[in-house]
């Protein structure tokens, strides 16, 4: 039993990928159940006719605890904070992400009602001194006040407990013995960090997703024993690492960038087999599309994500995302300019071509109007798109001109949003796009990928094997991981990082690590600092390996990053370091052989009229199974696979490299 499954939920679609016993692969797609989200996966496992009895481990990427936070369709949640800061998540702070110009902006809605936030007496200082014992009379009084109101999760953040939890463990004890059927997360076990509204909101959004991702991975579990499964359930966490499900349930905040956090796990495996260097990857789905930047195949990690606005402290990779997907409605705004997205049509109704009664005009309805998604090829075959829905559906637009002009308009328009994510993540951070590889994945980011890299003065696209299912993919590839933070700000000396508080900070993460099941062999421990100069209010985390750094070692890794992030640094200004981090990851060191073309086979290619860029053109349409390494095709062109379509626009050829993945390149200036 060495079987390994990877499922993962996208917007539209649900993708798995199964390496058999014998190390075959194994690949299918459905259609996401939004109302039923469990039943899809069951779904692709019943219809590839996986056995479970043969795998020992299934690995998931979900969108339930996202799904769960942006429809505010979580528990009923209690907080529990210190004596006069009941309102920190209402007063948050005068961050207006983005929208300084907005008249009539509002913050994003807490998860909770206010009449759920209780106080408690209890005071900790900023060094960790208890001033004012904690009250665990008054706790459980105002818990069962919250409790006999209907809250079902309680979330217990009292200040300055990243020095001391010694208050919030008392408390989350008392109230697990005593009302044990309550979901209860402290801040100290999800987020012990500085900074009082982020550190609360964290847990309140881990408070109020936490029962329903328990309960949908119970759901889960208990549908994969009725087929036979007996091995381990693993989560994707936002951080590119894999934990069990056991634990994903009490971390759920850590679960919220599951799938474009898989995608980037499998993109880097393909672009390091492909010989890339450096990536930055593209992931366009039925929803949104997502854009990493990876220096050194290292995909950028934050410490702090948002979600809905809601700031949410847990590692993640650094993704931007924008609302450019498949299903993106396409409309006029009042100014009368087309916009693309950000509401989507998602999997029910879907695109106006998917003919299950959507009518908005959709990126796909865009692109079967121009003829690049051919009707009768889509999903392999096995599902046929409606051209004639797709066509009314875009002329409700009210464009001048030709309905396919029309569409055109559309696919232009969601390049450009693409585009300028992917600045957000290379130029506006200092970082030139040119010298990197865009790696394109997902079912609609080869299609536009070369055009986006046209915009950004990117040369190169390599298009992995299955491009569709590469966020399943990158299930299989993903490592165990553990993340961990401590609060210590103080300027950086030689002491910093000494031998002792190495070997403390080590101890820290292995014993974590076993706690979660991640097995002795094979562990790499990797420190990192959050650093910032004196008097800043935002920090950068660099990464430590080897021998522990000095003062001075420190101070210049940090001045190097803070010039490239920012043009500048301060030689003679004092460098403080705020967080201390560990990462502790088993490193997955499975084989893999994606099937590639026989040299022998004949390329099928068939020609057909599309429009690219404004222009009609006559493009070759090829069969991607039947190139075999080495073909090379000029554009314009169309490589038509069941979980994708790769655009090859005029001026560019692809190049079927031995791998069997795909690389784009531009052949004019």
């Amino acid at each position: 039993m060495d079987g390994r499954v990877g499922v993962e939920i996208g917007g539209t679609f649900t993708d798995l990928v199964w390496r058999r016993g014998d190390g075959a692969l194994v690949t299918h797609k459905v259609l996401s159940t939004p109302e039923a989200i469990h039943a899809a996966v069951m779904s692709a496992l019943d219809e590839a006719d996986v056995a479970l009895d043969d795998a020992r481990t299934v690995v998931h990427g979900s969108t339930v605890a996202t799904n769960a936070l942006l429809t505010r369709r979580g528990a009923v949640t209690g907080l529990l904070t210190t004596e006069g800061f009941r309102d920190v998540i209402e007063i948050g702070t005068h961050d207006r992400a983005g929208n300084v110009y907005e008249i009539f902006y509002r913050k994003p809605r807490p998860p909770i009602a206010r009449r759920f936030v209780r106080e408690v007496p209890e005071r900790i200082q900023a060094d960790g001194q208890v001033v004012r014992p904690i009250d665990l009379d008054a706790v459980w009084t105002q818990a069962k006040a919250m409790i006999d109101e209907g809250v079902g999760a309680i979330a217990i953040c009292f200040l300055h407990s990243y020095r001391n939890p010694a208050h919030e463990q008392a408390a989350a004890a008392l109230l697990r013995e005593r009302a044990p059927d309550i979901f209860v997360t402290a801040s100290h076990e999800i987020s012990p960090e500085f900074r009082e509204y982020e550190r609360t909101m964290t847990t309140t959004v881990n408070a109020f997703v936490g029962p329903v991702v328990k309960g949908y991975l119970d759901e889960l579990a208990d549908g994969l024993g009725r087929r036979g499964f007996a091995g381990a359930l693993q989560i994707m966490q936002s951080n590119g690492g894999i934990m069990p499900a056991g634990a994903a349930g009490d971390h759920a905040a850590r679960i919220l960038l599951s799938g474009p956090a898989a995608g980037v796990r499998g993109a880097m495996w393909f672009a390091r087999r492909s010989g890339v260097e450096n990536a930055v990857t593209l992931d366009m789905g039925g929803t949104s599309s997502d854009v990493c930047l990876a220096p050194g195949l290292e995909p950028g990690t934050t410490a702090e994500m948002k979600i809905d606005g809601l700031p949410v402290r847990c590692p993640a990779s650094d993704i931007v995302t924008v609302g450019a997907g498949g299903g993106s409605i396409a409309s006029i705004d009042p100014g009368g300019f087309l916009t693309v997205g950000p509401q989507s049509a998602g999997a029910l109704p879907g695109p106006a071509c998917y003919d299950r009664g959507g009518e908005a005009p959709t990126v796909t309805d865009a692109q079967v109007v121009a003829g690049i998604l051919r009707p009768e090829r889509f999903l392999g075959g096995r599902m046929t798109l409606a051209p004639e829905r797709a066509r009314r559906a875009i002329e409700t637009l009210g464009l001048d001109g030709a309905v396919e002009a029309a569409a055109d308009s559309v696919l232009r328009v969601v390049d450009s949003n693409m585009a300028a994510a992917l600045r957000l993540v290379s130029t506006e951070r200092g970082i030139d796009p040119r010298d990197y590889v865009l790696v394109a994945y997902g079912g609609g980011g080869p299609l536009h990928a070369a055009m986006v890299a046209d915009e950004l003065g990117i040369g190169r696209v390599l298009v992995p094997w299955s491009p569709g299912l590469v966020s399943a993919f990158g299930l299989l590839v993903a490592d165990p991981m553990i993340d961990l933070a401590r609060t210590r700000i103080h300027a950086v000396d030689d002491e910093t990082l000494s031998a002792a508080m190495m070997s403390e900070l080590t101890r820290e993460g292995l014993a974590a690590a076993t706690a979660q099941g991640v097995e002795e062999n094979g562990r790499e421990v990797r420190i990192a600092l959050d650093l910032r100069y004196a008097g800043q209010a935002y920090e950068l985390t660099v990464w430590f390996d080897g021998p522990a750094a000095s003062g001075d070692d420190i101070r210049a890794a940090f001045g190097a990053a803070h010039d490239q992030r920012y043009g500048y640094a301060r030689e003679r200004r004092t460098v403080e370091c705020v967080n201390y981090r560990i990462r502790v990851a088993q490193r997955n060191r499975a084989e893999l052989s994606p099937p590639i073309a026989d040299a022998g086979v004949e390329p099928r290619l068939e020609q057909g009229d599309v429009k690219l860029a404004g222009q009609a053109v006559t493009a070759t349409f090829a069969d991607r199974a039947s190139l075999a390494p080495g073909f090379e095709l000029d554009g314009p062109a169309v490589i038509e696979e069941p979980t994708a379509t790769t655009v090859v626009p005029p001026g560019w050829r692809a190049r079927v490299l031995e791998s069997g993945d795909i690389m784009i390149e531009r052949t004019v200036s």
